[in-house]
């Protein structure tokens, strides 16, 4: 009788030992966005962000050109910077000076771009051609 309740306690210490602990767990990284695709005509111009006056100047080269207010938890503040665009089915890429890719949705209407985010930082920007 004594060896039935040892059994039990071997048994669950072995079945706790074989399960992995939270420290364990590794979370995946998410693979980098590819850099591909062309620069779409219909995009190439100055954009103004009517919200904040921010523009944004897509060149036939696949450069840009941003000039506008950036806006963070902190508030926001004024910036310039270069960087590549590209566009791949409905998608317009962005590509920053240290490499990092951005893609956005994007919808022309007229003279209005749409720049949608999607997943954990849904945003939406609506630009006006100058």
């Amino acid at each position: 009788m004594r060896l039935r309740p040892l059994a039990c306690l071997l048994l669950a210490l072995l079945m706790m030992g074989c399960g992995s602990s939270s420290d364990d767990l590794v979370e995946a990284e998410k693979p980098p966005v590819a850099f591909e695709g062309k620069p779409d005509e219909r995009l190439v111009g100055k954009w103004q962000v009517p919200a904040d006056s921010s523009t944004y100047t897509f060149n036939q080269d696949g450069t840009y050109d941003f000039v506008g207010k950036v806006s963070t938890r902190g508030g926001s503040f004024d910036n310039k910077f270069t960087g590549a665009w590209l566009v791949k089915d409905d998608r317009v890429l962005f590509k920053d000076a240290q490499g990092n890719v951005v893609p956005y949705v994007f919808r022309i209407e007229g003279d209005r771009l749409t720049l949608s985010l999607t997943g954990s930082l849904k945003n939406e920007t609506v630009m006006v051609r100058q």
